[in-house]
């Protein structure tokens, strides 16, 4: 027989008082805490609550059973009698037993047992069960409805055994808390205090997180709850605390500065050689007042407000011995004021900005790697605060007992500019930054900055789901992120929406996610994307507007009920950056439109004002759905930074465009900043090269407008094969500023012609485009052969002709795999395992491409990259580079001296890429390329190749693929 829960049960409970949840005294509190949230979600399931009791003769013939190992007495009862085997899971670290079993008591004919190893382990399991009604972790913090049921029901041999965590800390940082997450709070629970905590820590649990920063900026954790409130909140519901980088000893940075002054027993100074006593006094009463409770202490120290130690006049000895002192004199507090036994107090250094060089130390003065103060302590590593890991643990490094932490970034506050305002990560950066860093051995604790978590609960969850399961999520589920995106829509939206309308919901959070992934939106501004090169702005515009009306489709679609977690999850963060793309992406339109002084600049500039307009009022809505609900999370500045903060930010400027005083049109090639007029005493001839692509059947010129005076034009050909979508017509310069031609090709009667002419005739002159075009498919090179068409090769990564594997020494194997969707274009290919280091030419695997140009010579390849970090000190990441039978060529893709906060750095974060040019020689006609993995790291998204000296025009993406044989015909 099945165990059952159901609308009718539930009822029964009701009215006879029988119970369905037994609540052990001996059970931990926190425990019995969470499962009346447990009990609140059956209640939004089958509308009826269910009832608990202290008393076993009260429950009902069917029972829901929890309890911890050594926590409950009724666990133990039942695994004397056999019923359940504790052994299973004892001794295991946040373990649950899901088991469904007969007669467990008297009057209980079926229970569900839910035995967690330790308090974490019971929770865990316990919201497991509201998994399985079909209860989003989001109930509470995004009030996601779950669907309602009249029955569920669970296997009568029913016996899961849940894994043990892949990463042992797993959390969140609530950063950058102000203006945003600290207007909600203070408008919505009065402070930050514990009462809003209840909620950020259910949150973090029901994600089967265990590991918290707290807000910082003002706040102070121990202080606000009120007093210990929220401390012991933690710590009752099984939330490990911990503190930033720079907050040691269980002390909130903000607490010294409400403590210090002239007579303070701690003394007027954040330093540790001017103020020692005071300092020791300040963390000796912080571990004393929370060193009872579940922490990872942060050790180490930082001056205050993100500053360095010591002034610039110390040597890197002074900083290494300070430092060194430092954690000495903590290590021996801990040990008098927490636990005599250091090696069982969770300890965590970060490694953060100029902290990592006290730990490396340099040729000339050791750092405090492999020091005794640091033997038990997580080393925690950091990202460049831009989703790219900074180093990792070498070989030799990983046996460091303490063991590696992360800290990852979905939000931050500093160079080259700040991200605050919503969700800008892309799950498939954040797979391959972070599989890499667990293969590398950080495994110990990952820790991520969602600033006011507010829009970034679909990052976090998968963030923390690849934390807690990545042996399911992680380097073995190449390309599984679309996989998770379809599973987490279905958690939130199944009661929601049809399949198909969560399909466009997968596909609008992938989408905008894509497109903010490639600039995020407080890093946009008229000069990021090309108005015109490669059309690469209106691909874009057209992309976006496709994504609006989208979100729009399923705005309307949505009931009241769930209208909230609609917008809070996906329609703010999507049409907040969509729009903003947008409007930047107009007003460069505008701007380019304005030089040439065509009329579209005045209909280009209305449109962005739309575009502020939406914003502000998106931003007003979200303050006013739900009664409030999200009142201030939506205040974050976020248009036209130029500095790494909100100072001097430039909103868009809109250019207008006084009409000329006579009848006055243009032509411009679509692609191409190519424009005239059409007189006869200047250039009147424009280039449309568009066919020389063999696979290209339609391209495009626009004719604008200069004046507002009704100027009429006229189209002819004499080819036969080229067709115009218009032959004549006219333009007033107000209402219909432009038109755009489509010339399409007929290939099949071209005969022997590769040139042919479309003549404008326009009230100044006549404008004549000369089209060029190539009839050959080269159908007779082999498939996946580029050929040069237009001056030079532009090739996806993916687009490989041979992915060639190698094997290691110790018969492994080295390969490169395809990142689909990864990057700023089409994907990108990376070399597995990621820790490998190969040999060019012996154990290295390499991507080999086939390509044809006209003459010989000496050629560009420009490779683009993501902009990975070096995973070591050095400051390299090599490749091998081989133009056909040449030798293989080292290159360094880093610039030399490379380090994150240089120039390079900050270039390579705000246009999340790298590229690095590398001379070859070629033949005339057929050549290969070879590109083969050396360091980790290296992700290869796209390759250029072009006669040295004559790159192609500038673009943000780069020039759009060119033609290979085998490659299907498009419309561009």
């Amino acid at each position: 027989m099945e165990f059952v829960i159901n609308q009718e049960l539930l009822k029964n409970v009701s009215s006879t008082n029988a119970a369905l949840f037994y609540e052990e005294k001996e059970a931990f509190s926190g425990v019995n805490k969470i499962a009346q949230k447990v009990m609140h979600d059956l209640e939004l399931v089958f509308g009826n609550a269910p009832q608990a009791t202290t008393d076993r003769k009260k429950l009902g013939k069917n029972a829901v059973l929890y309890g911890t190992v050594d926590h409950s007495a009724m666990l133990q009862e039942l695994d004397e009698k056999k019923m359940i085997d504790l052994s299973e899971i004892k001794g295991k670290r946040e373990v649950f037993l899901l088991q469904v079993i007969d007669h467990p008591l008297e009057g209980v004919e079926k229970a569900l047992v839910i035995a967690g190893s330790d308090k974490r382990g019971t929770i865990y399991g316990l919201f497991h069960l509201s998994e399985l009604l079909g209860v989003s972790p989001l109930v509470d913090w995004c009030d996601v409805k779950p669907q309602q049921k009249e029955s569920f029901s669970l296997e009568a041999d029913l016996k899961y055994i849940s894994k043990e965590p892949s990463v042992r800390y797993r959390g969140f940082f609530i950063n950058d808390e102000w203006p945003a997450f600290g207007n909600w709070t203070m408008k919505r629970f009065g402070g930050f205090n514990a009462e809003m905590y209840d909620h950020v820590f259910q949150l973090l649990l029901r994600m089967k997180g265990n590991y918290l920063w707290p807000a910082m900026w003002s706040a102070r954790f121990s202080e606000d709850g009120p007093g210990l409130a929220s401390a012991e909140l933690a710590d009752e519901y099984g939330v490990v605390m911990g503190a930033s980088h720079h907050e040691p000893c269980l002390r909130n940075g903000e607490e010294y500065k409400y403590l210090r002054g002239e007579n303070s027993i701690y003394g007027d100074a954040w330093n540790f050689i001017t103020n020692r006593e005071g300092i020791i006094k300040f963390w000796e009463d912080g571990l004393k007042r929370s060193g009872n409770f579940e922490n990872v202490i942060t050790v180490g120290m930082r001056g205050e407000q993100d500053t360095s130690i010591m002034g610039k006049e110390a040597t890197l000895a002074d900083n290494i011995n300070l430092l060194r002192d430092v954690l000495q004199t903590q290590n021996q507090l801990i040990r008098e004021n927490v636990n005599p036994n250091l090696s069982e107090v969770p300890r965590m250094l970060a490694l953060y900005k100029e902290v990592e060089p006290f730990f490396y130390g340099d040729e000339n003065t050791p750092g405090l790697m492999n020091s005794e103060e640091l033997e038990d302590v997580i080393l925690m590593l950091c990202d460049d605060n831009h989703g790219n890991l900074r180093t990792l643990p070498t070989e030799e490094m990983r046996n460091h007992k303490g063991g590696y932490g992360m800290y990852y970034h979905f939000d931050y506050h500093g160079g080259p500019i700040s991200y605050e305002w919503i969700n800008s990560s892309y799950l498939p950066k954040i797979w391959e930054q972070m599989s890499m860093a667990y293969d590398f051995g950080v495994r110990d604790l990952w820790i991520v900055n969602v600033g006011d978590i507010a829009t970034q609960e679909f990052p976090l969850s998968y963030f923390l789901d690849l934390a807690y399961d990545f042996e399911k999520w992680g380097t073995d589920a190449v390309n599984k992120t679309n996989l998770y995106t379809n599973q987490w829509v279905e958690k939130q939206f199944q009661a929601v929406f049809s399949e198909d309308d969560r399909k466009k919901v997968v596909e609008l959070l992938t989408g905008y996610t894509k497109i903010a992934h490639n600039r995020r939106p407080e890093h946009m501004n008229a000069d990021v994307y090309h108005p015109v090169n490669y059309k690469e702005a209106d691909h874009l515009l057209q992309q976006i507007d496709y994504l609006l009306n989208l979100a729009e489709e399923l705005y309307q679609k949505v009931d009241p009920e769930n209208f909230t977690a609609y917008f809070s999850l996906v329609y703010y963060p999507a049409v907040g950056n969509l729009n903003l793309q947008k409007m930047w992406l107009l007003t460069g339109k505008n701007h380019y439109a304005a030089k040439l002084r065509q009329m579209e600049a005045n209909k280009l500039a209305d449109q962005i004002r739309e575009c502020f307009k939406r914003d502000r009022k998106l931003v007003e809505q979200y303050h006013t759905i739900d009664n409030g609900k999200w009142y201030g999370m939506g205040l974050s500045e976020h248009i036209g930074f130029i500095n790494w903060n909100e100072e001097e930010c430039q909103y868009p400027i809109l250019m207008n465009v006084l009409p000329a005083n006579k009848q006055r049109l243009m032509v411009t090639v679509d692609g191409t900043d190519q424009h005239t007029e059409g007189p006869a005493w200047h250039n009147n001839k424009v280039y449309l090269n568009d066919f020389l692509q063999p696979d290209v059947e339609e391209a495009s010129f626009t004719i604008s407008s200069i004046s507002d005076l009704k100027a009429e034009f006229k189209i002819t050909s004499q080819n036969q094969w080229l067709t115009c979508s218009q032959t004549s017509g006219s333009l007033d310069g107000v209402e219909k500023t432009k038109e755009i031609i489509h010339v399409k090709i007929d290939r099949s009667k071209m005969k022997a012609e590769t040139e042919g002419s479309i003549v404008v005739e326009m009230p100044v002159g006549t404008c004549t485009i000369i089209v060029n075009a190539l009839q050959n498919d080269f159908s007779e090179l082999p498939e996946m052969t580029f050929v040069e068409t237009n001056g030079y090769i532009s090739i996806e990564a993916e687009h490989f002709a041979l992915n060639k594997e190698a094997t290691n020494q110790q018969g492994d194997v080295n390969k490169f795999e395809v990142l689909h969707g990864y990057g700023k274009t089409l994907s990108a290919m990376k070399a597995f395992p990621t820790t490998g280091y190969f040999t060019a030419g012996e154990d290295a695997p390499y991507l080999e491409y086939h390509f044809v140009v006209q003459e010989s010579g000496q050629y560009e390849v420009e490779l683009y990259m993501q902009p990975s970090n070096p995973v070591t000190k050095e400051g390299t990441i090599f490749c091998g580079i081989q133009g056909n039978e040449d030798e293989i060529n080292i290159v360094n893709t880093l610039p030399e001296k490379y380090r994150v906060d240089d120039d390079n750095w900050g270039a390579g974060v705000l246009n999340n890429i790298h590229t690095r040019s590398s001379r070859i020689n070629c033949k005339e006609g057929f050549n290969t390329l070879r590109i083969y993995a050396v360091s980790p790291g290296f992700v290869l998204e796209k390759l250029v190749i072009y006669p040295e000296g004559k790159k192609p025009v500038t673009s943000y993406l780069g020039p759009t693929e060119t033609y290979y044989v085998g490659k299907c015909g498009s419309k561009l």
